[in-house]
């Protein structure tokens, strides 16, 4: 599938990322260039924070509700082509595991969830 289903979840184990929703694991597959619904990591009831994860907005993930009767194929368009631009606009990769320091890592995840906002906003969906 090209696209996390909307409310996923990022948990890692061992630096991987798994995203979760639905009762179903996934996880990128660079080879197929999607996500791919995976068997839950064998330790999956310990999972361990990113640096990132482990700031004060632990778990955020941004709401956007779509203000002008957009499908659920265009939210999905929309989410993941927000997601890939605020990624590319400061360099930081929700799917990789942060490089340096924690705070490092949470100034750098605050600016994607700022530049993801701003382009869900300007395709016409409010965000929180």
């Amino acid at each position: 599938m090209p696209f996390l289903p909307w409310g996923y979840e990022t948990l890692w184990w061992n630096d991987v990322p798994y995203y979760y929703a639905g009762n179903t694991y996934y996880a990128w597959d660079d080879a197929a260039g999607e996500y791919q619904a995976v068997e839950p990591p064998d330790d999956a009831g310990k999972s361990t924070a990113s640096p990132a994860d482990s700031s004060t907005d632990a778990g955020f993930e941004l709401y956007a509700y779509p203000k002008g009767g957009q499908s659920e194929a265009q939210q999905a368009r929309d989410r993941d082509e927000c997601r890939q631009w605020a990624s590319q606009q400061t360099g930081f990769d929700p799917a990789k595991s942060p490089d340096g320091t924690p705070n490092e890592a949470m100034v750098k995840r605050q600016g994607y969830l700022r530049a993801e906002a701003a382009c869900l906003e300007a395709r016409n969906y409010t965000v929180r």
